[in-house]
């Protein structure tokens, strides 16, 4: 199992460099060694145009944007090419019981109408009926706009993420020299 674990990390980092999904790998040392994939053109992976303004070569302006996109990383503990996925606590809770509520208020509502028509007994039925079909109507509408809510949590999460990162890059990389628009 042990030999198992040291070969996957391996097979992985082949594979990714087989399908070119990234220029070159870094290792960062802190508390453990972590490997992150570089990207081939910085400016598509961040939506950055990042220009040279002291007549940097290219060798310099590579190994710039390497140093950066590191300590961006180091900074915001993500990376753009790799992104954690993002789980957020629930933005809201599903009502429980609309069901039940909706027919007692159903109920109400058609035993009041079923006294003026002399027939209370059967205006209860019918408006509890009504009132479990709308309380489950809007138990499921609660249901969908929780995971919704939910849904625009993480994406959120996740845009802040990738802006703060970008600040970081961004900050570094003006601070060698570049413009960064």
């Amino acid at each position: 199992m042990k030999t198992l674990n040291n070969i996957i990390p391996i097979i992985a980092i082949l594979f990714s460099n087989l399908i070119g999904f990234s220029q070159e790998q870094v290792t960062i040392k802190e508390e453990k060694e972590i490997t992150i994939n570089l990207p081939k053109d910085y400016s598509k992976t961040l939506n950055l145009f990042i220009f040279p303004k002291e007549n940097q070569d290219t060798l310099e302006q590579t190994n710039d944007m390497k140093e950066c996109y590191v300590w961006a990383y180091r900074q915001t503990n993500f990376d753009p090419l790799n992104p954690t996925k993002v789980e957020v606590k629930p933005v809201s809770k599903i009502p429980k019981g609309t069901a039940v509520v909706g027919a007692a208020r159903g109920a109400a509502a058609g035993a009041a109408i079923g006294s003026v028509t002399g027939n209370m007994g059967d205006g209860a039925a019918i408006g509890a009926i009504n009132g479990v079909i709308r309380g489950r109507r809007a138990s499921r509408n609660a249901k969908k706009q929780h995971i919704n809510n939910n849904i625009q949590a993480a994406s959120n999460a996740e845009r802040d993420l990738k802006l703060n990162f970008n600040k970081a890059f961004s900050a570094c990389i003006k601070a060698k020299g570049y413009s960064v628009e």
